[in-house]
């Protein structure tokens, strides 16, 4: 019966592969869980959180979208958006203001505040991305991100968006 057989695994090359951890996955998640410690670190210094942040640049990025647009991009409960949402118009860097064409739908907008928070955000995200991939040249650094980006696309990972979040 072929269908009951055990998979066969893998060739003496790529079993050795594997052994040396210098598979696809462990690295990406080696360098993933390394590059979030990090991430998180730098945001705690400034006083921000990741998540919010996360909301953050995807309000920065289209102003006037809805929580509940919000929340289908980033693949989150609506629940957890107006927590966030909550806490980024509790710092004054948000403000929900009614949609003049419902007045059920609130869209999100930075305000001078978050302008400026926008700033520093950019700052240490940019710091950031220089320390996790400073060793790289740009030519790597850029087939990097694109390989990075199809395999986001192949496992339907959105863009801006984090599973964990």
């Amino acid at each position: 019966m072929k269908g009951d057989s055990a998979p066969r695994g893998p060739s003496p090359a790529r079993r050795r592969e594997l052994l040396d951890g210098l598979g696809v996955a462990f690295l990406a998640s080696q360098v993933g869980a390394y590059s979030s410690r990090a991430w998180n670190e730098r945001l705690r210094s400034a006083g921000l959180d990741s998540r919010q942040v996360l909301l953050f640049w995807n309000v920065a990025v289209s102003e006037g979208r809805s929580q509940r647009e919000l929340a289908r991009t980033l693949r989150l409960p609506a629940s957890r958006v107006v927590g966030l949402v909550d806490a980024l118009e509790a710092r004054g860097v948000v403000e929900r203001r009614t949609s003049s064409r419902d007045r059920r739908r609130r869209s999100l907008y930075l305000t001078s505040k978050g302008r400026k928070l926008l700033d520093r955000v950019m700052a240490i995200s940019d710091q950031h991305e220089r320390a996790v991939s400073g060793g790289l040249d740009p030519a790597d650094r850029a087939a990097l991100v694109k390989l990075l980006a199809k395999l986001a696309a192949l496992h339907g990972l959105g863009a801006r968006a984090h599973p964990d979040a």
